[in-house]
């Protein structure tokens, strides 16, 4: 009996071998370039902003105890923190949420290009690396904008009130900034803030926002902005106290004074970081304070400057190593720009 004939089945697929990537373009080559040219000039400008307070930091330092300097820095960190889920919010409230890694990675890194001067560079590098999350740059341009708003407006009428109640005395120097408040609260409207922003990008002829801001969303933003300020309050209140301020007397002077000082910096275009804005508005609100009058609390105003951009800079080095172990997950992509 002849045994039935095996028929061998050459049509079984192999197991599929992933194709090589593909090398990247001369484009994507200049931007690789291009990307690590500005980290370079971010970097340095942060460290130029050091070096040229070096003297004056160091002789700050023999007047302060280095564990009232150990007690700032968690107040400075916790700040960056803070900045960051105001980002993030904001970002996912006009519909691009992200990962808090990935988040951190873009906010972090942007945050030395406020150290290069014209303001701008900040918001450039948040555009930038926002692509390579497929983010539309028109909602990452906005948050930048929406961000500073939020900080600027809450800054300015959070400090004031604090002022206005601990002390009525600091708060006459920045009455007349306190007239910006109601416009400021106008704009943030979301209907307001909607109108003007399609405005914008239609004068330059971009598509409209993929979506509005909320109501829910900004109101998230200004809270977690809202301890933002508390937390940069609570990092140079030790420098007041390890100066000579009274602890109980300086603590609500230093959330407040600190918040309208911040603001009227970011208010200061063209100035890196608000440098010389911040400080001088420091000054008025802290010398009264102090036994030292305006010279004590200059030197409170640039140890203060110093730490956070130590902390700047640590915190995006940090997100630049964490980026080389693990690159950035991009979601699903988003509709293209319009040209």
């Amino acid at each position: 009996m002849s045994q039935p004939m095996t028929v061998r089945d050459d049509t079984t697929e192999s197991p599929a071998v992933p194709a090589p990537p593909a090398p990247p373009t001369r484009r994507a080559r200049a931007r690789r370039w291009i990307r690590a040219g500005v980290l370079v000039v971010m970097v340095v400008s942060a460290v130029t902003v050091l070096a040229a307070n070096r003297e004056a930091v160091l002789d700050a330092l023999t007047e302060i105890s280095p564990g009232y300097v150990a007690a700032a820095l968690p107040g400075a960190i916790a700040a960056m923190l803070a900045a960051l889920i105001v980002w993030r919010s904001l970002l996912a409230d006009l519909g691009s949420p992200i990962a808090w890694r990935d988040a951190a990675r873009v906010f972090y890194l942007s945050q030395l290009g406020k150290y290069v001067p014209g303001t701008v560079w900040s918001m450039v590098a948040q555009v930038e690396l926002s692509r390579d999350l497929r983010i539309p740059r028109r909602t990452s341009l906005a948050v930048g904008v929406l961000a500073i708003a939020v900080s600027v407006t809450v800054g300015l009428t959070v400090g004031s009130a604090i002022l206005l109640v601990a002390a009525p005395g600091v708060a006459e120097h920045f009455r007349y900034f306190l007239f910006a408040v109601p416009l400021l609260l106008t704009v943030l409207h979301p209907a307001v803030l909607t109108r003007l922003l399609n405005l914008a990008y239609r004068l330059l002829r971009r598509q409209p926002l993929p979506k509005a801001p909320s109501w829910g969303g900004m109101l998230r933003a200004a809270g977690a902005q809202l301890l933002v300020w508390m937390c940069l309050g609570l990092h140079i209140w030790p420098f007041l106290v390890g100066i000579g301020a009274d602890p109980l007397e300086s603590l609500p002077v230093a959330i407040g004074g600190y918040a309208l000082a911040y603001s009227l910096g970011q208010l200061a275009v063209g100035l890196p970081a608000g440098a010389g804005v911040r400080e001088a508005a420091l000054v008025l609100a802290f010398a009264p304070l102090l036994p030292g009058g305006a010279a004590a609390a200059l030197v409170v105003a640039l140890i203060s400057r110093v730490t956070l951009i130590v902390v700047d800079v640590l915190m995006a080095g940090l997100q630049r190593l964490i980026a080389r172990r693990a690159p950035a997950t991009p979601p699903p992509a988003e509709e293209p720009e319009a040209a």
